[in-house]
Parts: C-alpha cells; sequence; structure tokens
C-alpha cells in the first residue's frame, strides 16, 4: 500500500509540481547561495540543523540550482561531535523517502544503522548513484575520497577544511558551514572570515542571521507562525553570559571583552546550604603545583537535568605550593568539616595529571588516592593498600574533555545562576570562589579559572545524571 501512495504522490507531483514549502528568509538563502563556500552564522535557534538536513537532501537528489539534474553526487555531512551530527541526521532522516537507501539502514541512538561503515550508497530516487559520508571532523571516511558537496554543522578546523576543500576541485563543488559563534570556537574560525571578507575571493560570502521573529518565521503558507515568540526570545537572551550574549543572537562574531563571564552572579546566591535528603555528593579537583593551583569543590545535587538544585559546600584551595600529602589532608578536611565522612560521597572527580615544574609538585589522581589512604593509616607499600578508601574514591574518574566542554560546563554553571529562583547556593564557607565567579572574564589561563574547573568537574555530571 505504501509503495502505491508514494508512486502516486510523486506522479501528481509531476504533473501538479511540489507543494510549496515553509522556509524562513535565511535558510532559502542557504539553499539559494551562489557562492562556492557559504558560511551561514548566526543565532541558536534559528533553523540551522533542519536547513542543513534539507540541503543534504536536495544535495544528494541533484535539486540546487547550481547542480546537474539526473547525475550522481557525492555528498559529506561531517560534524564536530557524534551528538552534533546526530541532531542532523535526525531531521535528514525524517524527512527523506527511505527508498533512496538500502532497506537495512535506518535511523537509531543519533546515527544511521545497518551497517559498519558510515558512507551510504544512493538506490533509489533522483539521486541514484550518489553516494552520502557521514562523519566526525577527525572520522578517516572523509580522508581520501573526492566530493561534489560539504555540509557541516560546525566551523570546520583550518586544518580540516584545507584538507577537504581540495577535494571539490574539478567538479564545481560547494561547500556549506553553519554554525553559531561562542568562545569556544570564536578564536578557531579567523581564517573563514578572512576568506568571506576578502574582496579577492568573491566566491567566498556569508549569510548572518541575528536571532529575531523574522528569522524563525516560515514564510510561503497562509498562517505565518514563528515557532518562537518575541517573550521567548527574550527569556533566552537573559539566560546568557553578556560575554557571549551578542554571538549566541547571532549579532557579532566576538565576544565581549568588557565585563565578566557570570553575569549572573551576586552575592544573593551565597548562604547557608541544606540539601535535601536524598542529594548526590561529589567532590571534583582541579590540579595544579603554582601557589595557591590545587583546588578541590564539595558539591551536593538534588534533582538532575533543568530540576537540578546545586549547593557548593565547601573548597579546598592549596595554601602556596603544595605536594599530595597536604592536598589529601585538606579534602578529607573539607568534607568532614561539613559532617561527612569520605565514604558519603558519591562520586570523585579529579583532574588529568599535573606534570609539574623544575621545583617539582606533580600531581595525578593516583598520587592523591594514595595520600588519603596514607592520611587513613593505610601502608601504600603494601598490594592492596587502595582497598581502605571506599569504592567511588577508588573508582576516581577524569572528566571527558573534548573541544568546547570547558565552556559548556561554564554556560551549565552560568545557567544555574539565572533562574527564576536561581538553582545554585554558596557556603560563606568558600571563601575563593566567589571572586573567580565575579571575576572571571573566560580566558583558559586565568588562575581565576582553577576553582571553577573544579566546581563544574564535580556539578556537571550529576546534573546530567552520570553514574560511575
Amino acid at each position: 500500500m505504501r509503495p502505491l501512495l508514494l508512486d502516486d504522490r510523486e506522479a501528481r507531483s509531476r504533473i501538479l509540481g511540489q507543494p510549496p514549502e515553509r522556509w524562513t528568509s535565511a535558510q532559502r538563502a542557504l539553499f539559494e547561495s551562489n557562492y562556492r563556500l557559504t558560511v551561514w552564522w548566526g543565532g541558536n535557534g534559528i533553523g540551522k540543523s533542519i536547513a542543513l538536513a534539507e540541503l543534504c537532501r536536495r544535495a544528494l537528489a541533484g535539486r540546487l540550482h547550481w547542480q546537474q539534474p539526473g547525475r550522481p553526487y557525492t555528498v559529506i555531512l561531517a560534524g564536530n561531535t557524534r551528538a552534533q551530527i546526530g541532531a542532523t541526521l535526525d531531521y535528514f532522516w525524517k524527512g527523506l523517502d527511505k527508498r533512496w537507501f538500502k532497506k537495512s539502514l535506518r535511523f537509531e541512538a543519533g546515527t544511521i544503522q545497518g551497517q559498519r561503515l558510515t558512507v551510504y550508497d544512493v538506490v533509489g530516487g533522483p539521486g541514484v548513484g550518489g553516494v552520502l559520508r557521514c562523519g566526525t571532523f577527525d572520522a578517516e571516511n572523509l580522508a581520501g575520497p573526492r566530493a561534489d558537496v560539504v555540509i557541516t554543522d560546525e566551523p570546520l578546523p583550518e586544518k580540516v577544511h584545507n584538507e577537504l576543500w581540495p577535494r571539490l576541485f574539478g567538479r564545481n563543488g560547494r561547500m556549506y558551514e553553519a554554525f553559531t559563534t561562542t568562545l569556544g570556537t570564536a578564536h578557531k574560525v579567523e581564517y573563514l572570515w578572512d576568506l568571506v571578507d576578502s574582496t579577492d575571493r568573491p566566491w567566498a560570502g556569508e549569510i548572518q542571521t541575528e536571532l529575531t521573529v523574522e528569522a524563525v518565521t516560515p514564510r510561503g503558507g497562509v498562517w505565518e507562525i514563528p515557532w518562537m515568540t518575541a517573550q521567548e526570545i527574550r527569556e533566552a537572551e537573559a539566560g546568557l553570559s553578556a560575554v557571549e550574549a551578542d554571538m549566541r543572537m547571532g549579532r557579532t562574531r566576538n565576544p565581549r571583552r568588557d565585563t565578566a563571564y557570570f553575569t549572573g552572579w551576586g552575592p544573593h546566591l551565597i548562604g547557608e546550604c541544606s540539601p535535601p535528603a536524598g542529594s548526590r555528593v561529589a567532590v571534583g579537583i582541579d590540579h595544579g603545583s603554582k601557589p595557591g593551583a590545587q583546588r578541590a569543590v564539595l558539591v551536593a545535587v538534588a534533582g538532575s537535568g533543568i530540576m537540578a538544585q546545586v549547593y557548593v559546600l565547601d573548597e579546598y584551595q592549596g595554601e602556596g605550593r603544595t605536594e599530595s600529602e597536604e592536598d589529601a589532608q585538606g579534602i578529607i578536611d573539607v568534607v568532614t568539616r561539613c559532617g561527612l565522612q569520605l565514604s558519603d560521597v558519591d562520586l570523585w572527580v579529579g583532574d588529568r595529571a599535573h606534570h609539574g615544574d623544575w621545583r617539582g609538585g606533580k600531581k595525578s589522581n593516583e598520587r592523591l588516592k594514595q595520600a588519603i589512604a596514607k592520611a587513613l593509616g593505610g601502608d601504600v607499600g603494601r598490594t592492596g593498600w587502595s582497598a581502605l578508601l571506599p569504592a567511588p574514591l577508588r573508582r576516581m574518574w577524569t572528566p571527558r574533555k573534548y573541544d568546547r566542554s570547558m565552556y559548556e560546563g561554564m554556560e551549565i554553571l552560568h545557567r544555574l545562576m539565572v533562574g527564576k529562583p536561581p538553582r545554585l547556593r554558596i557556603s560563606p564557607r568558600c571563601r575563593h570562589l566567589p571572586e573567580s565567579f565575579a571575576k572571571w572574564e573566560g580566558s583558559t589561563t586565568d588562575p581565576l579559572k582553577d576553582g571553577l574547573d573544579a566546581a563544574r568537574y564535580a556539578i556537571v555530571p550529576l546534573i546530567e545524571g552520570e553514574r560511575r
């Protein structure tokens, strides 16, 4: 029955034409771009992922205005992470005539399932004979083959751009990159701005889209209804750090440099912390050998996700240059000072090993665990010394780091502050964190970041429901 219905629909389309498609002005500008390299940047929520999915379908079918109908095309769809490309693939698959691909293929768990390689032959429809290649920027299957179209939902790192761009030569190929500029990407896309701003490169251009009601209103229907209201847009901006609000809204390429990152911070967030029964407890640790650089933060989190309530109970900052033994005792004191025992901590997260400098100061999770065991009276020179430690401490894990993970974590901390009411509470016992929240401006080298790192190492996994 389904093939009959589809065949009938296609027959009617050949006679009557396709029904009007409803896209925003910016999305249409993407589809109709005449540039060999199109950079579409703008606010969060302007419909970039769904437009890229449609762009991918049209490119495979040979339906873009510059393509020649009836010939096969090779399309590369790439993203920075599997999760990011998964959003675009989801839209792509939902709007796809499944007869284009092998029957064994299906969309599941954020990707196309049904074969090992993420290289998919088009076996039916107007693009028969074409190929879709999917992968992250470092995926092996993106290396080597030529392509007609490259589509990315994040800005390509310069070295990846330089690897993929020559693949389009000789095919009248096109590249489309769509993204929102952030603190984590602003300094990495200067090469793109050089290309689109150059008067010597008329084949490269940009489409800028600010998040407005106009930008989220599909055009062409009887009723033109935006998918976000003006009030929702104002609320979205109110939850952003002033440092990157203009970037997230699509107004500028660069962050502000004259304000602190946590614009939601204020003394109203400091007060006695009384986490409810059943709250999960974590210790986040940032290793460092410089004076005051070794930091640890004790937190309790009630609930998870957008309903999580976070309580920062206490913190440790090494006095001057410290060794693991001093850090271990300081962390034990933080836990016991709050009326807890080490066994009450559900999650321990310690940063990557720090190799110190010429003065020494090597730090690592393993060294810290040994020092804690020694402080508890254990003989760390004997096999089985770790049995003295509670199981979560024995399984202390290192935070998963990836491109922009630091800024994503800081954004989560900021959103806790701007809720109504705020979902973050800092104990008066914390003497150093308030200064970091008040003064940090987004620099990755600022010592103020050390305590913030320790805090996000503990807070983010509990909010996201991590259980290790």
